[in-house]
This record gives structure tokens, C-alpha cells and sequence, in this order.
């Protein structure tokens, strides 16, 4: 028997991932705290250890995840390195793009990721009875191409967000505030955007299974 995989706890994930950096770069980076370097530092190790915790402990790894963990380092090395705030802007922008790019490069490897994941909402075995391998991995080939959609709004809006919010150099107490603010603001401006299209995408995909098998939205999915 399968041990099945402890499932993410949501509340934690926002608490050491946005909550508590956003609040130790925008409140205890002053000079009067941690400061600038030591406040980067202790707030960014939140979600570097939770991330680890991720890879290691629950081995939840997936391309999004990855760059999402490699997001945060390089956060880290612009701040501490002083770099000019226009890489963060380019990294901030650049994420998103190279996730698709990966996409697009390794088809096969997510088509088989997508199809591992959504195994647990829909009924695969039943639909591919109905309509053969090839019909399905048509439709998650498609799905594939739809979900890029979700990542161009992110790399617009991170660009948008970034652009307008840091105006400081790293390594000062004004730029970790901006940081602080960006990473508060990231769920509500980018991940909740980003969100709806991710919903309008499975939406069409969930709509050209229905036409394509007959079934109602209700027989495509797993039966528990």
C-alpha cells in the first residue's frame, strides 16, 4: 500500500513564505533592529528553510517550486552583493518566462507531470477507455500550451510591481521595506491574477473533455 503524501499546510506556507519576511524587511530592518544586510538575511531564511524542508521531508519538487527556491536565492545575492535594483526587476520579470521556456523545451516531461497531477481530480483511465491514449494526451498537450497563459500574466504583473515599487539600492533600509512590500503585495497582485486564468484555462480544458468524451463534468472526475 502507497503511504499518501502528507498534504501542504496552507496557512503555514503564507506565514513563512509572505507574512513573517514581509514583516521583518518592512518593520526590524531598521538600523534600530537587525538592520539592512542581517534583516535580508533572517527574512529570506524563512522560506529558504521551509523550501528545503519541501525538497527533503514531503519531496514535493516540480519545476515551479524549483524556480520559485532559485527566485529566493537570487533575492538574497542582489541584496547582499548591492547589485543595481534593475536585475531584481530582471529577475522579478524572468522567472515566470523561464518556466515556460522549460515548458516548451521538455514537452514530454510536463505533459507527464500535468497528467500525474490532475490524476487525482480526474478519472484518466476512464476517459482514455472512452476516447483512447492519443485523444487524451492531445487534450494534455493542449492544457500544456493553455498554462503558459498563467505565467505571462505573472512576469507582467511582477515586472509592474517591481518596477513601481523599488526605487531604492539594495543594501539599504528602504529597499528591504520595498521588498517587504512587494512580497506582502505578491499574493493579492499576482498570485490572485494569476490564479483566475489558471481557472479560466482548466475551465476550457474541462469543457473540450466533456465535448470530446460526452461525459458531465461530474463523471470526469475521480469517484471517492
Amino acid at each position: 500500500m502507497v503511504k499518501e503524501k502528507k498534504k501542504e499546510n496552507q496557512l503555514l506556507n503564507i506565514l513563512l513564505n509572505l507574512v513573517i519576511p514581509s514583516v521583518i524587511l518592512i518593520k526590524f530592518s531598521t538600523d534600530n533592529y537587525l538592520g539592512p544586510i542581517y534583516g535580508m538575511i533572517v527574512a529570506l531564511s524563512f522560506p529558504i528553510i521551509y523550501g528545503i524542508y519541501e525538497f527533503t521531508v514531503r519531496k514535493d519538487i516540480n519545476i515551479v517550486s524549483i524556480f520559485g527556491f532559485i527566485s529566493i536565492l537570487l533575492t538574497g545575492g542582489i541584496s547582499l552583493f548591492e547589485l543595481s535594483k534593475n536585475i531584481l526587476i530582471i529577475k522579478e520579470t524572468s522567472i515566470p518566462l523561464l518556466i515556460i521556456v522549460f515548458m516548451m523545451i521538455f514537452k514530454e516531461k510536463t505533459n507527464k507531470f500535468l497528467k500525474n497531477m490532475f490524476a487525482e481530480l480526474f478519472d484518466f483511465d476512464k476517459i482514455s477507455k472512452k476516447i483512447g491514449d492519443k485523444k487524451l494526451n492531445n487534450h494534455i498537450t493542449e492544457l500544456s500550451k493553455l498554462l503558459k497563459f498563467p505565467f505571462l500574466v505573472s512576469a507582467a504583473l511582477n515586472f509592474t510591481l517591481a518596477f513601481v515599487l523599488i526605487q531604492s539600492a539594495p543594501g539599504t533600509v528602504e529597499y528591504n521595506a520595498q521588498i517587504g512590500k512587494m512580497t506582502a503585495l505578491s499574493f493579492p497582485m499576482i498570485a490572485l491574477p494569476s490564479m483566475v486564468v489558471m481557472i479560466g484555462v482548466l475551465y476550457l480544458f474541462i469543457k473540450r473533455m466533456t465535448k470530446d468524451t460526452g461525459y458531465k463534468f461530474e463523471e470526469l472526475m475521480v469517484q471517492k
